[in-house]
């Protein structure tokens, strides 16, 4: 009788990782972490805009540079008379204003609960205007979208890495989670971000009430007329193999269905005689439902495993939430189904669908960062926000064309907010730019790893464990933005 391979499950997925990830399943300089360095509860929040997020309307400057923002946009310019609302103040840089659909980031930029970090981008190593132009230095495949996605989630273009940024950082913080539920949890599909060397991620679904975020695995449908079928699925998964890989294969799916099973029995009670789940852990904060609002179903979600954050054993965890539609070539000024339709002196910029768009984002972000007040943590959980690139300033006429750096937020109790970080450059386009690649694409002042690891030496990331997770991040002088307490 066969019996199981003397190599263990961790050992073989260390192999896999290291297989995998080459030099990045290095072990990391703080992996004797966990017991001391851990005694709070942190959470960071990706929400990736998926398409290219058009950051020159999500924050508008209003003063010298407005006029030549309003030239430069042509239909997509907001006009002035509708940014009163949302305006700002930066008390280096001046008056800016939101996008009027962006009213809640604005009261939380000035409560101070938000930022907006400027013109953030994929790089190797710091660029130049004669850079851009010579092709030296430059990130493969600039301005691609699948490309440009993935550069931003692994923060490494030059390699084919199958690890990213965020998953890299569980694998450093690992540790400090007592439970069986991961540090790194996607309530979207996540690619490669929360793929780890070591950490395997844990995905769940958006709140979409009845059904609980996680489903009860059940047998396959071959075996739905046996009298146990969960049984018979739980045999087939753990008798032994004559493979090695089944074998770990086996392990690994019978890991899968215990941390669904540890996941459901802990955020939920029941199911009743009806088949109904009760939260056991219920949220007063109201967000809007799915079908109106995916990503705000999706932070519901997150908010549930944070508000279960006890009882789930974790003390860190990185989450990955995103909205997509915003590749907006050609319909950016298009009404969307269900977004208000523009009177007839109304301009479009304000009820397209980029605006959509963003009125989707601040509604779930407010309704998140809420939540986080509500649950007592609203110093312990930062949201920021990542997108494939920023678009050009220039309009084709009915939207706009991929660009590079872009404008991004980073909302949440600990954030250093009521400022912009970084230069706002001026609004030209050409020679009197510096930063201009051409029809007001941005060269990127700061790098995806220099954001990234601000927000990763706030999860507690020593400067150590950042270069094996930002391998590209010695090139840059500024390792520390400077936006997190």
């Amino acid at each position: 009788m066969h019996t199981r391979s003397s190599i263990g499950r961790r050992d073989f997925l260390r192999l896999l990782g290291a297989v995998a990830a080459g030099p990045l399943a290095s072990v990391f300089p703080g992996a004797a972490w966990g017991a001391g360095p851990f005694a709070d509860y942190r959470a960071l929040v990706c929400v990736f805009l998926f398409g290219g997020n058009d950051s020159h309307n999500v924050i508008v400057p209003l003063d010298g540079r407005f006029a030549t923002y309003t030239a430069n946009r042509g239909p997509l310019a907001l006009p002035r008379a509708s940014l009163d609302a949302t305006a700002v103040g930066d008390p280096v840089q001046g008056a800016f204003a939101f996008h009027p659909r962006l009213a809640g980031t604005s009261a939380a930029f000035k409560s101070g609960k938000c930022a907006v970090v400027s013109n953030v981008g994929v790089l190797l190593r710091p660029t130049t205007k004669f850079d851009f132009q010579n092709r030296t230095g430059l990130a493969p495949q600039l301005f691609s979208h699948n490309d440009m996605q993935g550069h931003w989630h692994t923060s490494l273009p030059q390699l084919p890495v199958k690890t990213g940024w965020g998953g890299r950082l569980s694998d450093a913080i690992q540790a400090a989670n007592t439970g069986q539920l991961p540090v790194a949890v996607a309530a979207a599909n996540s690619n490669v971000f929360l793929k780890g060397a070591s950490t395997v991620n844990h995905q769940v679904q958006s709140y979409s009430p009845p059904n609980p975020i996680v489903q009860r695995l059940r047998a396959y449908r071959d075996y739905d007329t046996a009298a146990n079928p969960q049984a018979v699925l739980e045999n087939a998964i753990t008798m032994a193999r004559s493979s090695i890989l089944e074998d770990q294969y086996g392990d690994i799916a019978t890991r899968a269905l215990q941390l669904n099973e540890f996941v459901l029995n802990t955020l939920y009670s029941g199911p009743d005689a009806s088949g109904r789940y009760t939260e056991k852990y219920p949220i007063s904060t109201p967000f809007p439902a799915k079908a109106s609002n995916p990503l705000a179903a999706q932070l519901r979600t997150v908010a549930m495993l944070i508000a279960a954050r006890q009882a789930l054993g974790v003390r860190r965890q990185v989450f990955f939430v995103s909205l997509g539609g915003f590749d907006n070539h050609s319909d950016q000024l298009e009404t969307s189904v269900g977004n208000p339709a523009p009177g007839p002196n109304d301009p479009a910029a304000l009820f397209g669908r980029h605006a959509d768009l963003l009125g989707q984002l601040d509604t779930a972000l407010k309704a998140f960062y809420d939540t986080t007040v509500e649950l007592g943590v609203r110093n312990n959980v930062t949201t920021f926000t990542a997108s494939d690139f920023g678009r050009t300033l220039t309009s084709n006429g009915k939207g706009s064309d991929h660009g590079w750096g872009a404008h991004h937020l980073v909302m949440g109790g600990a954030v250093k907010g009521g400022r912009i970080y970084g230069t706002f450059h001026n609004m030209q386009v050409g020679t009197g730019n510096p930063v201009d690649a051409g029809q007001g694409r941005l060269i990127p002042d700061y790098s995806v790893d220099q954001y990234a690891a601000t927000l990763s030496r706030w999860m507690g990331a020593s400067s150590a464990d950042l270069n094996v997770v930002f391998p590209n991040l010695a090139n840059f002088n500024q390792t520390d933005l400077g936006f997190m307490t």
